[in-house]
Formats: structure tokens, C-alpha cells, sequence
């Protein structure tokens, strides 16, 4: 069923937005038939989860993957789209859930103008990477296998979810100089309050959608997932960037994953949200000379 095209699922909405049919329908259901099918709304529900979402790309976007060099990976039987821009050593570009690799735009001259190479991903189910569903692991994989093919990766620049999905890599072995991360959630369960908020979940349906979840993955991914799980004990420096007005991922996220990176930077902004923040000057700016210390 499709939703307007702005619509997501991991995170908030801003008020006073309309709410598109599909997503009316959507509440009612979980609303209605959660209480007493909570173990068939529970499959739905993590279906829903799982599931991506391609947004149109800009004309911005489509202008900097045109001047790129594509490359494709497969990475267990999946064909991962890749673009490259420049020489020198590898900073990686890590989009968000819905988001793809062409997100980029605003980094690729600074950063190769200061001597690097920049590369991007499309994950699975993301930009010209097949699929409809992703998750953090096998983007986690994703990394590990563009980091073995074009590596050493020097640094990582991400955004919102890819956040998430770098912090588990790096706890599982994958080796970086420097790391920005920006507008990234710091809990697993945040994210989840804000799915089951969108779509008026009741809670008993998200008890059975978190028991198929760690039936799937065998064990609590609550945990092992989260961010600030995942950097508490890593030596990489770090500057963690978010907006105050960030209605998707609220800003205290990115606080509490500076708090618990050790020697993390934190940089606050004003009046970018989560999504212009990736082409605000000034954020590219900090970002460049970071990466480039």
C-alpha cells in the first residue's frame, strides 16, 4: 500500500501534517484488530518494520551520482550499488532508512578537494540496490564487504539510521580513523516508540512483533543494537551532529551518543531539522575539517 512520499515509519512526525489515507487505514487496523489478533497484527507490524521505502531523488542528487563512477558489489547475493568520486584515502557515506547514496551532494567537492575519496552506498532495498526490506546487520555487512573492497576506510560520514548501522559495525571489528555522525538514533527502542506512535500500535502487538524479531535474530536485539551500546568502548574520535528542531530523530539522541562515545564531540544546530541538515554550509564545513584533522 503506498504512503505519500514523505511518510516514515522510523521516526516522528512533525504536527499539523495531514495524514495520508494509507496511513489512516493503517491505525485503524492496529487499533481495531490489535487487541484481538495481536499475534497476525504482530507479523504485519514487523513486516512493516523491515520494509524500505525509495524516495524520488533530487535534481541535486541525480546531478553528483551522473558525475560519479559506478561500481557494483555483491555482497551476499545482493548487487550493491556504489559511487566514487576522487582520490586519496576513503571516507564512506552512509545514508539513512529511505534515504540513498547520492545524498552525499554537499560533501563530495569539499571532501575531495581536501585530497580524499569519497564513497557512497545504496544498502539493500535503498537508491538502484534491489530489494524492499533491509535491516541493521545486513547493512552492517554491507560496510564491512565496501570497506574490504575499497579500503582501508579512512572515515565514515552517516546519516540518521546509517548511525546506527556503522556503530554495530565498528563493534564487530570494522576498522576507521575518523567517524561523523549525523542526526543518528541513539536507542532501538526510541525508534520503535515512534513506529508504534505513527501507526497507533497497541502494546500487545508490539510485544508479539518484538518476540518474532528476537526469534528471527536469536536473542535481544534491543541491546545489542543501540548505538550508545555499540560505541561505549570505542577509540575512534567521533563528532556527533544533530539539530534541535530534528522532528524525526529528536536531538537528545545525538546527545546521549556523544555522551557515551568516549572523547565524542557533540555539535548542536539550529532551524535545519533531519533531513536540510546534510546541505547546510556549516555542518559540511565542520564535517570536512574533522575528517580531515
Amino acid at each position: 500500500m503506498a504512503l505519500h512520499k514523505k511518510e516514515q515509519f522510523h521516526g516522528g512526525r512533525s504536527q499539523g501534517r495531514p495524514v495520508p489515507p494509507a496511513l489512516r487505514f493503517m491505525r485503524f487496523m492496529f487499533a481495531t484488530l490489535g487487541p484481538f489478533f495481536p499475534g497476525l497484527m504482530g507479523r504485519w507490524a514487523c513486516r512493516l518494520w523491515f520494509r524500505t521505502r525509495r524516495f524520488p531523488e533530487s535534481a541535486a542528487g541525480k546531478r553528483i551520482a551522473r558525475s560519479a563512477q559506478h561500481d557494483t558489489l555483491l555482497v551476499d547475493n545482493i548487487p550493491i550499488a556504489l559511487y566514487t568520486w576522487g582520490t586519496g584515502p576513503v571516507v564512506l557515506f552512509v545514508h539513512g532508512w529511505s534515504g540513498r547514496g547520492s545524498q552525499v551532494t554537499a560533501f563530495v567537492e569539499p571532501l575531495t578537494a581536501a585530497g580524499f575519496q569519497v564513497v557512497a552506498v545504496d544498502a539493500p532495498g535503498h537508491g538502484e540496490t534491489p530489494g524492499d526490506s533491509t535491516n541493521i546487520l545486513e547493512c552492517a555487512a554491507v560496510l564491512q564487504a565496501v570497506g574490504a573492497h575499497y579500503g582501508p576506510v579512512y572515515a565514515v560520514l552517516t546519516h540518521s539510521f546509517g548511525g546506527m548501522v556503522l556503530a554495530y559495525a565498528l563493534n564487530q571489528g570494522m576498522s576507521v580513523e575518523r567517524v561523523v555522525s549525523i542526526s543518528a538514533p541513539a536507542q532501538v527502542e526510541y525508534l520503535m516508540e515512534g513506529f508504534a506512535r505513527t501507526l497507533a500500535i497497541p502494546e500487545i502487538v508490539i510485544a508479539e512483533m518484538q518476540k518474532i524479531i528476537d526469534q528471527r535474530f536469536t536473542g535481544s536485539l534491543w541491546e545489542r543494537l543501540s548505538t550508545v551500546h555499540n560505541v561505549q568502548n570505542l577509540a575512534v574520535p567521533a563528532l556527533i551532529i544533530h539539530d534541535k528542531d530534528d522532528v524525526s530523530v529528536s536531538w537528545q539522541q545525538g546527545r546521549m551518543i556523544a555522551d557515551a562515545w568516549p572523547g565524542a564531540r557533540f555539535m548542536k544546530t539550529s532551524g535545519l531539522g533531519h533531513g536540510r541538515i546534510l546541505r547546510d554550509r556549516q555542518v559540511v564545513k565542520a564535517a570536512v575539517e574533522f575528517i580531515s584533522e
